[in-house]
């Protein structure tokens, strides 16, 4: 526990600009107060760690983000918990701890292996980019599903995803792959869904628009 309490004074110290999800773009983080109506509450971000530490696969996607430092929780109204691309964890204050814990691992899952779509030059192929973010957020929803099955979350649950009775009725090891025919297939967002594909491609075709050429 006193990792956690460690944990969470350093996300206290991180409190970043907002800019939420697919509008993202890099900000340089800043000491100050959560941006309205958003607000760090300490004792939910310990509660959140010390969730994630129950099960093994929510301890290391907590450890691996924490490892990277600069990240902050902030807490308020939002349609889906999101992360910003300098680290703020946006998250929606009406979840429940467990609910919370979920969404919150598949947002550090982000924060510690990246997920930006700006290309370095106009040569840069948009359709591998997005490609690769839709596979990665794949990869984030599928965690996020483990997790919400390993705390027990049901029919309170706020959130709910279309896929997640046929995640489980599939094999193990098609499962990822379900998440990501459904991201593709649902390019400008479903029931719990950012509008993903579409978003991710426009980033990136506005960032390869306004890359020097090579």
């Amino acid at each position: 526990m006193a990792s956690v309490r460690v944990a969470v004074v350093l996300f206290a110290l991180f409190v970043l600009a907002p800019c939420i999800s697919l509008g993202c773009r890099s900000e340089a983080p800043h000491a100050s107060t959560c941006p309205a109506p958003f607000r760090p509450d300490a004792a939910r971000a310990e509660g959140i760690l010390a969730k994630l530490g129950e099960v093994p696969a929510g301890a290391r996607a907590r450890d691996r983000a924490l490892a990277k430092g600069g990240v902050s929780f902030c807490f308020g109204r939002i349609g889906v918990s999101s992360v910003t691309t300098s680290g703020a964890v946006l998250i929606d204050e009406a979840l429940g701890t467990e609910e919370a814990a979920a969404r919150v691992a598949h947002l550090l899952t982000h924060v510690a292996e990246g997920l930006r779509v700006e290309p370095s030059s106009r040569e840069d192929d948009c359709e591998e980019i997005t490609a690769r973010a839709l596979a990665a957020e794949a990869k984030a929803l599928s965690l996020e599903l483990e997790l919400r099955r390993a705390f027990g979350i049901g029919a309170s649950a706020r959130i709910r995803y279309e896929f997640e009775g046929n995640f489980w009725a599939a094999p193990a090891e098609t499962r990822e792959g379900l998440v990501l025919d459904y991201l593709r297939a649902h390019p400008d967002g479903a029931p719990g869904i950012d509008a993903l594909a579409s978003g991710y491609a426009r980033r990136c075709r506005e960032a390869r628009d306004a890359a020097p050429a090579r």
